[in-house]
């Protein structure tokens, strides 16, 4: 009958519905990080498998931690001999485990925000060499965020890359650029949370981001990577992002041929914002009208740094959204529905790619007109999870092309 219990080295709270780390693994946490004063440069690698194994079982219930480890898994593999160097990159991990640590305490972990519950929101992203774009389409019961907005209200959003950012992009005609297109996808995924968490009351929501690129979909799904470039700032980021806003996310994989809605977010910048505005409402009309949105100054610039690889102040870059405003009469959101069996584990998840039927991938079925443009319109093409997300939007029918 007790409501507070140990489970697996982790206190269970089932009255607040929180977990947290006992207060000898907290103790636990500040020695590992005060064993590796700012003076040292160099420690053996027996200690640092030891400090990453730790960090790592420690991270499961602390959202953000998992984006930290880029960097010290590079300075593993890095390792010279029995001695692993600790360069600017992992004292800027360290650092940031020192910052989690403080805010242990002040800030508890919900469960809600590590279990993965029935889906909140929808949206599709891409990325291209002129910039970012998306749209978001909400379910019923998410609050929103700001007396202009309306409930279930669509968005779509875009962003261009500042001309320094083009220029850097690899390509034929510059191959020694150092930004690469899969950069600017994983950049685009998170200026795109970034619009979901400004504009809905998206704590301890689940949500689904779907994009083309395989690259960015695993990056986020596993949370670092061993490099020094783009992605490990970016996944720095998109960690503290997670944190920050409390969300809990989840990315899929959406072929490039039925992601229209994206692919005109991420280039069509010849258009002004009312007239980019006015294609989506007459090329994909929604029964509530489309919102046009732009990521906030603070995240653009952070994460214009990460793909130049510059640190940033994380705290200084996450921007606090507007009040949600409460829906119903009784002035609060739906409850939260826990779902009923869980997720795959993204990592078992297979891709059929070639077991897909012929029709699904024609572009003759997915001009703009015929593209149904509501949480289950745009399918996915490389065979089901075990769990689908709800049918929100309008159910407007995509006439079926006869197999060639």
């Amino acid at each position: 009958w007790t409501t507070i219990k140990l489970v697996l080295g982790w206190v269970v709270n089932t009255a607040t519905m929180t977990i947290s780390l006992p207060q000898h693994r907290q103790e636990r946490l500040g020695e590992i990080l005060a064993s590796i004063p700012r003076h040292q440069r160099r420690v053996s690698t027996k200690k640092w498998h030891k400090v990453l194994g730790e960090l790592r079982s420690m991270s499961i219930a602390l959202p953000g931690a998992r984006g930290l480890f880029s960097s010290m898994q590079l300075a593993l593999s890095n390792a010279k001999g029995r001695r692993v160097a600790i360069n600017k990159g992992v004292r800027a991990a360290l650092d940031d485990f020192e910052w989690l640590l403080r805010d242990i305490t002040d800030r508890p972990t919900r469960i809600a925000e590590l279990i993965p519950l029935q889906p909140s929101a929808l949206g599709f992203h891409d990325a291209s060499g002129l910039g970012a774009g998306g749209v978001w389409f909400p379910a019923p019961e998410l609050s929103t965020c700001g007396p202009r907005q309306q409930q279930c209200q669509p968005i779509c959003w875009r962003f261009e890359w500042p001309q320094e950012i083009k220029a850097q992009l690899i390509s034929d005609k510059n191959p020694a650029g150092t930004i690469s297109i899969n950069d600017l996808e994983l950049a685009g995924g998170l200026l795109h949370l970034d619009i979901m968490a400004q504009h809905f009351g998206a704590a301890e929501r689940t949500i689904v981001s779907k994009t083309d690129n395989m690259s960015a979909l695993f990056w986020q799904r596993k949370g670092s990577t061993t490099t020094n470039s783009p992605p490990a700032y970016l996944l720095r980021l998109l960690g503290m992002h997670q944190r920050f806003h409390r969300y809990v996310p989840r990315h899929d994989y959406q072929p490039g041929e039925t992601n229209p809605l994206a692919d005109d977010a991420s280039r069509l910048f010849h258009m002004c914002d009312s007239q980019f505005q006015s294609h989506f409402s007459l090329t994909y009309p929604q029964t509530a009208p489309w919102i046009f949105a732009r990521p906030p100054l603070q995240m653009t610039s952070a994460v214009i740094l990460a793909l130049q690889r510059k640190p940033c102040n994380v705290e200084s870059a996450l921007a606090v959204p507007p009040p949600a405003m409460p829906t119903g009469i009784s002035g609060s959101s739906t409850p939260i529905t826990w779902a009923s069996t869980p997720f795959s584990t993204p990592s078992k998840t297979r891709y059929q790619f070639s077991k897909f039927s012929s029709t699904e991938s024609a572009k003759v079925s997915w001009q703009p007109r015929d593209v149904r443009s509501s949480l289950d319109q745009l399918r996915t093409t490389y065979g089901q999870l075990p769990r689908r997300t709800c049918p929100w939007g309008p159910l407007t029918r995509v006439p079926t092309q006869p197999a060639q």
